[in-house]
């Protein structure tokens, strides 16, 4: 694989050449490589059962992007994330949510803080 810079002759050049090389642009550079080739053997059970979850995800992710109460739920949760990093900027809250997180068993005062902003936030309750 060979990286390409300032070339005139291969600057937003893309595809296949013959069955020898490929253009690709990525960031902005031209990469060259070689055609690539298709496995002669048959995949394991177990790279098998790895396609299958993620074409699963691929099929949940599709679905949750169009469900209106998934989007409600990402909307609240990234409130939650916005509130999390907004209130431990101040000592006394890290301070507040490092004592949470030991007492939830969470592994950081981030994690403990995201989860009790989105309780708040799922419930209604006011937030203090």
């Amino acid at each position: 694989m060979a990286k390409v810079g300032n070339n005139i002759v291969t600057t937003g050049l893309s595809g296949k050449l013959g069955n020898l090389i490929v253009f690709r642009n990525r960031g902005g550079k031209t990469i060259v490589s070689k055609t690539p080739r298709k496995k002669e053997q048959e995949p394991s059970e177990a790279q098998e059962q790895h396609q299958l979850r993620f074409q699963e995800a691929i099929l949940y992710g599709k679905t949750s992007i169009t469900d209106p109460l998934q989007k409600a739920a990402r909307q609240q949760f990234s409130e939650a994330v916005a509130l999390a990093k907004q209130a431990l900027q101040k000592e006394s809250e890290r301070q507040k949510f490092k004592k949470l997180a030991k007492k939830q068993k969470k592994a950081s005062a981030y994690g403990a803080a995201v989860s009790y902003y989105y309780k708040q936030i799922r419930t209604g309750e006011s937030i203090n």
